[in-house]
């Protein structure tokens, strides 16, 4: 007779457990769907810049990064800072107050940052993301995903030949393996000069690497794909990163000799 007061009371508990798990599963599926305060899939473009030697980049200015959004869901005011990844530190103020309406993205959600900070100093190389505050709603929005980042970069690469296998060519169709660091998983480009010539070291072939690999494969033929005359020849190797810095490295060593 004592057992049913206890089995009435797990069962209530029980009930209760699963009321509880029901409500935080709705809830929790309420905040999935909740429609974003901000959209238009804002994304730094170019994705990385160098305040310091602006250069043409491909169709932009490598100086100057580019943003634009607009808000989803209200109308409202807004503030956007630029904001150091590493520490969280606001470095710059790109508008304060400025009214944003809903589904504008132009000109109202349209923002440029040249890579300084709020006092004019440069940047310090490194990540930054924006942080919107809607000022009536009382909210704060931070652009800080993977697509949504910009990189200042005034340094560039330092592309390193590792190993350059075989050195001697003796037969035709010989290739040339070469091994190389430091080119940030992007590609790059192998240049040959042929050494010894009247004038100096002359470029007789370039080819690119693969993206994001770290070795190359020489064919062992210059231009029009003949095969290369007998002689050293200097392997070189540049990186161009994402903001359109060129790193060189070239080493008085690194040869291949064809006989």
């Amino acid at each position: 007779m004592l057992a049913q007061p206890t089995t009435r009371l797990s069962i209530a508990a029980f009930a209760v457990l699963v009321v509880a798990t029901i409500g935080a599963f709705f809830v929790t599926q309420h905040l999935k769907v909740e429609t974003p305060l901000i959209q238009g899939a804002p994304a730094f473009v170019p994705p990385a810049i160098n305040p310091l030697h602006p250069v043409r980049c491909g169709k932009y200015n490598s100086g100057v990064a580019t943003i634009s959004f607009y808000l989803q869901k209200r109308s409202d005011d807004v503030d956007v800072y630029v904001v150091n990844d590493q520490t969280d530190a606001i470095v710059d103020t790109l508008a304060t107050g400025r009214h944003m309406r809903t589904y504008h993205r132009y000109p109202d959600g349209l923002f440029h940052w040249g890579g300084r900070e709020s006092n004019g100093l440069l940047a310090p190389d490194g990540t930054y993301h924006l942080r919107v505050t809607l000022i009536h709603q009382g909210k704060t929005v931070d652009l800080d995903g993977a697509q949504q980042v910009v990189k200042v970069r005034t340094v560039p690469p330092r592309p390193v030949i590792t190993s350059i296998q075989p050195r001697v060519i003796t037969a035709p169709g010989t290739h040339v393996t070469i091994r190389y660091t430091g080119n940030e998983g992007r590609g790059g480009t192998i240049l040959l000069y042929r050494l010894g010539l009247p004038g100096g070291p002359r470029l007789i072939k370039s080819f690119p690497t693969p993206w994001k690999g770290q070795s190359a494969v020489w064919d062992g033929t210059v231009r029009q794909g003949l095969p290369a005359p007998a002689g050293t020849y200097l392997v070189a190797l540049q990186v161009t990163d994402a903001a359109c810095n060129t790193g060189r490295y070239a080493a008085s060593n690194d040869t291949v000799t064809a006989r």
